[in-house]
This record gives C-alpha cells, structure tokens and sequence, in this order.
C-alpha cells in the first residue's frame, strides 16, 4: 500500500494496531469480566459472613470471652506466683494519746451540801434537774431549793429556797400505809395534776374531773393508783380527788412506792399545796408550786431528793 507521506503512514499504523475495532471489543470484555468475577466474589464473602455472624455469633462470642478470661486468669496467677512477697513496713507503737484532763467543776457549796445530806455524788444525779427538800422533824417544816445543770456542768440555784412543810408524823425512810411521814429518798418526777387548769406545767398535765379517785386501800389491786371511772372498784378507802381543791389545786407526782407498789409502804406523796404538816407529802404555797411545775422540763429528766436537815 502506498502513502501520501510518512506521517500518513505512522498514522494509519496506529490505528491498525490500536484502534481497530476488533481488538478494542476483545479487551473491554476482558476488563468487564474481571470486574463482574470481583464484585461476585466480595457479594458472596459479604453475605456468607453476615450468615455466619447471625446464626454463630453469640457462640463466637461466649468462645472468645471464655478464652479471654482464661488468659487473664492465667496471666494473674503467673503475676501472683512470680511476684515477691514484700512485707510492708510496720510503723513503730506509738503510746496512746490521752484526752487532755479537764479540771472539775467547781460546784455551788449549799448544792454540794445537799448532795451530801442525800448520800449523793454529781455523777447520781439522773438528769440536769434537780428539787431538794430539806426537812426539820423538830418543826415539821422544810426548805425547797430547785437546781439546774448549766452548759459547763455546774449545778446553779434556778428557784428557792421557798418554805415548806413535811408529814405531820416526820420525816423517815420507812413509811407505813397509813403513815403521816414523808418519805427519804431521790425519786423521779412522773406528771402534775390539780383541780385547777394547767399553769404552763413543763411536764405532762391533768385536770381532774369527778371521777378521779387515789386508791389508799392496801388490799386494792390498785393501790397507790390513780384511777377513774373506768376501773372497777375494788377499794374501800380512797382520796376523792375532785374535792382536793384546798391541796390540789395543783400537785406534782414522784414515784416514791410506784413501780413495783409495795403494799406494806405509803401512798398518795406528792408535791403539793398546804400552809401546815401534812398527810406525808411535802407541802408548798400555790405561788411557788405554780413557779416549780413552769421551771420542770421533762427533757431534763427532772427528780426530788428528800432528806433530813442536820
């Protein structure tokens, strides 16, 4: 074949060689096959694990945590067995270190006084109240002195002393039922109670109405009890209450003989109002007892020693 010029020839060459359209086709279906066999391939690898996730994932899972754990184990019992036991150092004993001592209260001397005539120390004192009753047997008569804890742990004068009086029999240990004595000793204030309201008592308070009774009768169930209408009577003695108007208009209960009762001791002791002896209570005017029952606070654990005057 003849050509216009080299040029033409070169380029007839190249297109003989590279462009001819039986050798183009041949190698776009080479390419595109490989191509298809490719993504066939990756497709199938996509979707077999994806089967194999769903249906034996959970047991892979378990099997290489199984695996783990033991590896682990094994690791820290190797840690263990290969690591040298190192004592640790013991710090030398050091003495204990003492509170620093406090210098004692200094107390009232009429207090220490009358903690002396009670056979008492600070440390009996049940509460941070307390109501001392100094008795004379010569003069049937008393002195009333109300005490009171302060922050520090001293005990300060808070009412009194007010003037009194006590049983009209004296002033003992021993107390018969039927005894006019008052009784020695330290007891705790219960409650407070009259024929009269409530004068702002601090501790708990009753009025009484008609059917109050005090039992006296050594052979009642219900001796040296307060009772009302509720319980059946079995008594032939008793203090009707409701007419006690000249001694209670107010009164303060203390447990002298309450609980156990004691039926061969005395009954019916009580703080209580009276301008003479008494029945063996411990008798005050109706000003000072008002002033009392308002100080007591039944949080302070309130009590009332009674002893003989030297």
């Amino acid at each position: 074949m003849a050509y216009k010029n080299d040029r033409t020839k070169n380029r007839r060459r190249y297109k003989s060689r590279y462009r001819s359209a039986h050798n183009y086709k041949q190698k776009r279906s080479a390419s595109q096959t490989k191509a298809a066999v490719l993504v066939s391939v990756m497709t199938f690898v996509v979707i077999a694990s994806l089967i194999v996730v769903f249906t034996f994932g959970d047991s892979i899972y378990h099997s290489l945590d199984k695996k783990l754990s033991d590896i682990t184990a094994t690791e820290k019992v190797t840690e263990a067995t290969e690591k040298p036991t190192v004592k640790p150092t013991q710090k030398p004993t050091q003495p204990p270190t003492e509170p620093p001592t406090l210098p004692p209260v200094e107390q009232d001397a009429q207090f220490m006084s009358l903690l002396k005539k009670n056979n008492l120390e600070v440390e009996n004192i049940a509460g941070s109240q307390i109501i001392f009753v100094d008795g004379d047997e010569t003069t049937l008569s008393c002195k009333v002195y109300c005490y009171e804890k302060d922050d520090a742990g001293a005990y300060k004068l808070a009412l009194g002393p007010f003037d009194g009086y006590i049983g009209s029999s004296g002033i003992s240990e021993t107390v018969g039922p039927q005894d006019y004595i008052t009784p020695i000793g330290v007891f705790n204030i219960e409650y407070a109670f009259g024929t009269k309201m409530n004068p702002g008592c601090g501790v708990e308070y009753t009025q009484f109405d008609v059917y109050d009774r005090w039992v006296t009768d050594p052979a009642s169930l219900n001796y040296n009890r307060w009772v009302d209408e509720n319980v059946t009577e079995d008594w032939s003695t008793s203090q009707w209450l409701y007419e006690y108007t000249l001694t209670y208009p107010h009164a303060v209960v203390f447990d002298y003989n309450r609980s156990p009762v004691d039926k061969t001791k005395g009954c019916a002791k009580f703080l209580h109002v009276s301008d003479g002896p008494t029945k063996g209570g411990v008798g005050i005017s109706e000003t000072d007892i008002c002033s009392i029952m308002y100080w007591l606070n039944a949080s302070k654990l309130p009590q009332i020693a009674i002893a003989k005057a030297n």
